[in-house]
């Protein structure tokens, strides 16, 4: 399977996401690299942040733990604080704070990253965007400014218009790399805002994508997400990704238009999240914008719904799907 001529998949995004790309893409490729978001503030992620005076653990973790081949280490790095009385412990996973007292130790952020990868074994590349410590901002429609992932997500608030960091933050160098040495580079799926878009904002990361000579795909999520995508449709998702990234920079969306239990989705949809059901006309206006619109079954069954850390849950794509379609992408 890794051989010279197997591609080489690089997935953008947050833990969930890029996990979810490159597990599918291990089905035809061993030539993998994760390139994570550092800019959450959710509750274990945001106190290890404090702690360690660090970027964004937690969605490093996770994806490290995804790919370890060391299922000790694996467990280690996923298992959760009861906090026993202690509050600000409660859920906290220990991988989170590891990573932060490697980074201390090594006095670098990526160094540790890559560290804590080695330890655990991992059948992938992670990489963090960026090293720097920065928090993730927005103003709102309403002119509001607000700081931090958390009131960036937050509900009950004017639709964002457009976001920033709180300081420089230059790409990680080997991601950008890895950008120009890829055969296929995914972005999504995950939190629009506070994870796809927040990663673009990454000094350099925008201009190694329109460079590379890779094949750059957007994998539309298939529901909206309160806070941020609110009353958005498959196409407000790969508009707003072709604005951020300038015109002919995205190549291709996955799509979802499975089949749905309007029933099953009756628990989603009390907490605002609402399945996208692009019709013809809307495909036809994604392709218009130049993006090749690739159109299949791609959601998992709707089922019970999981417990998610801090976070709502949503509808995940099928990884045997995935798959298909990726594969189809890079021929």
């Amino acid at each position: 399977m890794n051989t010279p001529h197997a591609p080489h998949i690089v997935a953008i995004g947050g833990g969930g996401g890029a996990t979810q790309v490159l597990k599918a893409a291990q089905g035809f490729t061993e030539k993998l690299t994760a390139v994570i978001a550092v800019t959450d503030t959710g509750r274990s992620t945001g106190l290890a942040r404090t702690i360690g005076n660090v970027p964004a653990p937690g969605d490093l973790r996770a994806t490290i733990a995804a790919f370890a081949t060391d299922k000790q280490m694996a467990d280690l790095l996923q298992y959760r604080f009861s906090g026993a009385g202690i509050s600000q412990l409660d859920g906290m996973a220990f991988g989170n704070l590891m990573l932060a007292a490697l980074a201390n130790t090594s006095a670098d952020f990526a160094v540790a990253v890559e560290q804590l990868a080695a330890m655990c074994r991992c059948t992938a590349q992670i990489l963090p965007i960026t090293a720097a410590n920065i928090q993730l901002c927005a103003e709102l429609v309403d002119g509001t400014l607000v700081a931090g992932e958390l009131p960036v997500r937050g509900l009950n608030k004017p639709a964002i218009k457009r976001l920033f960091l709180s300081g420089a933050a230059p790409a990680h160098p080997p991601v950008l790399d890895a950008i120009q040495q890829a055969d296929l580079v995914v972005l999504g799926p995950g939190s629009l805002f506070t994870t796809v878009l927040a990663a673009l904002l990454t000094d350099g990361v925008i201009a190694a994508l329109r460079d590379t000579r890779a094949q750059v795909a957007f994998v539309c999520n298939n529901t909206t997400q309160p806070g941020q995508t609110d009353g958005f449709t498959a196409l407000n998702h790969v508009q707003r990704m072709t604005e951020v990234l300038g015109p002919g920079v995205l190549d291709v969306a996955l799509i979802n238009r499975s089949p749905y239990d309007p029933q099953a989705m009756q628990p989603y949809e009390a907490e605002g999240l609402f399945l996208l059901q692009p019709d013809d006309a809307e495909i036809a206006q994604i392709a218009a914008l130049g993006v090749q619109p690739v159109v299949r079954e791609l959601a998992e069954p709707i089922g019970a719904k999981r417990a998610l850390w801090n976070k709502q849950d949503t509808i995940r794509h099928d990884p045997v799907a995935l798959q298909a379609a990726l594969q189809s992408i890079v021929g």
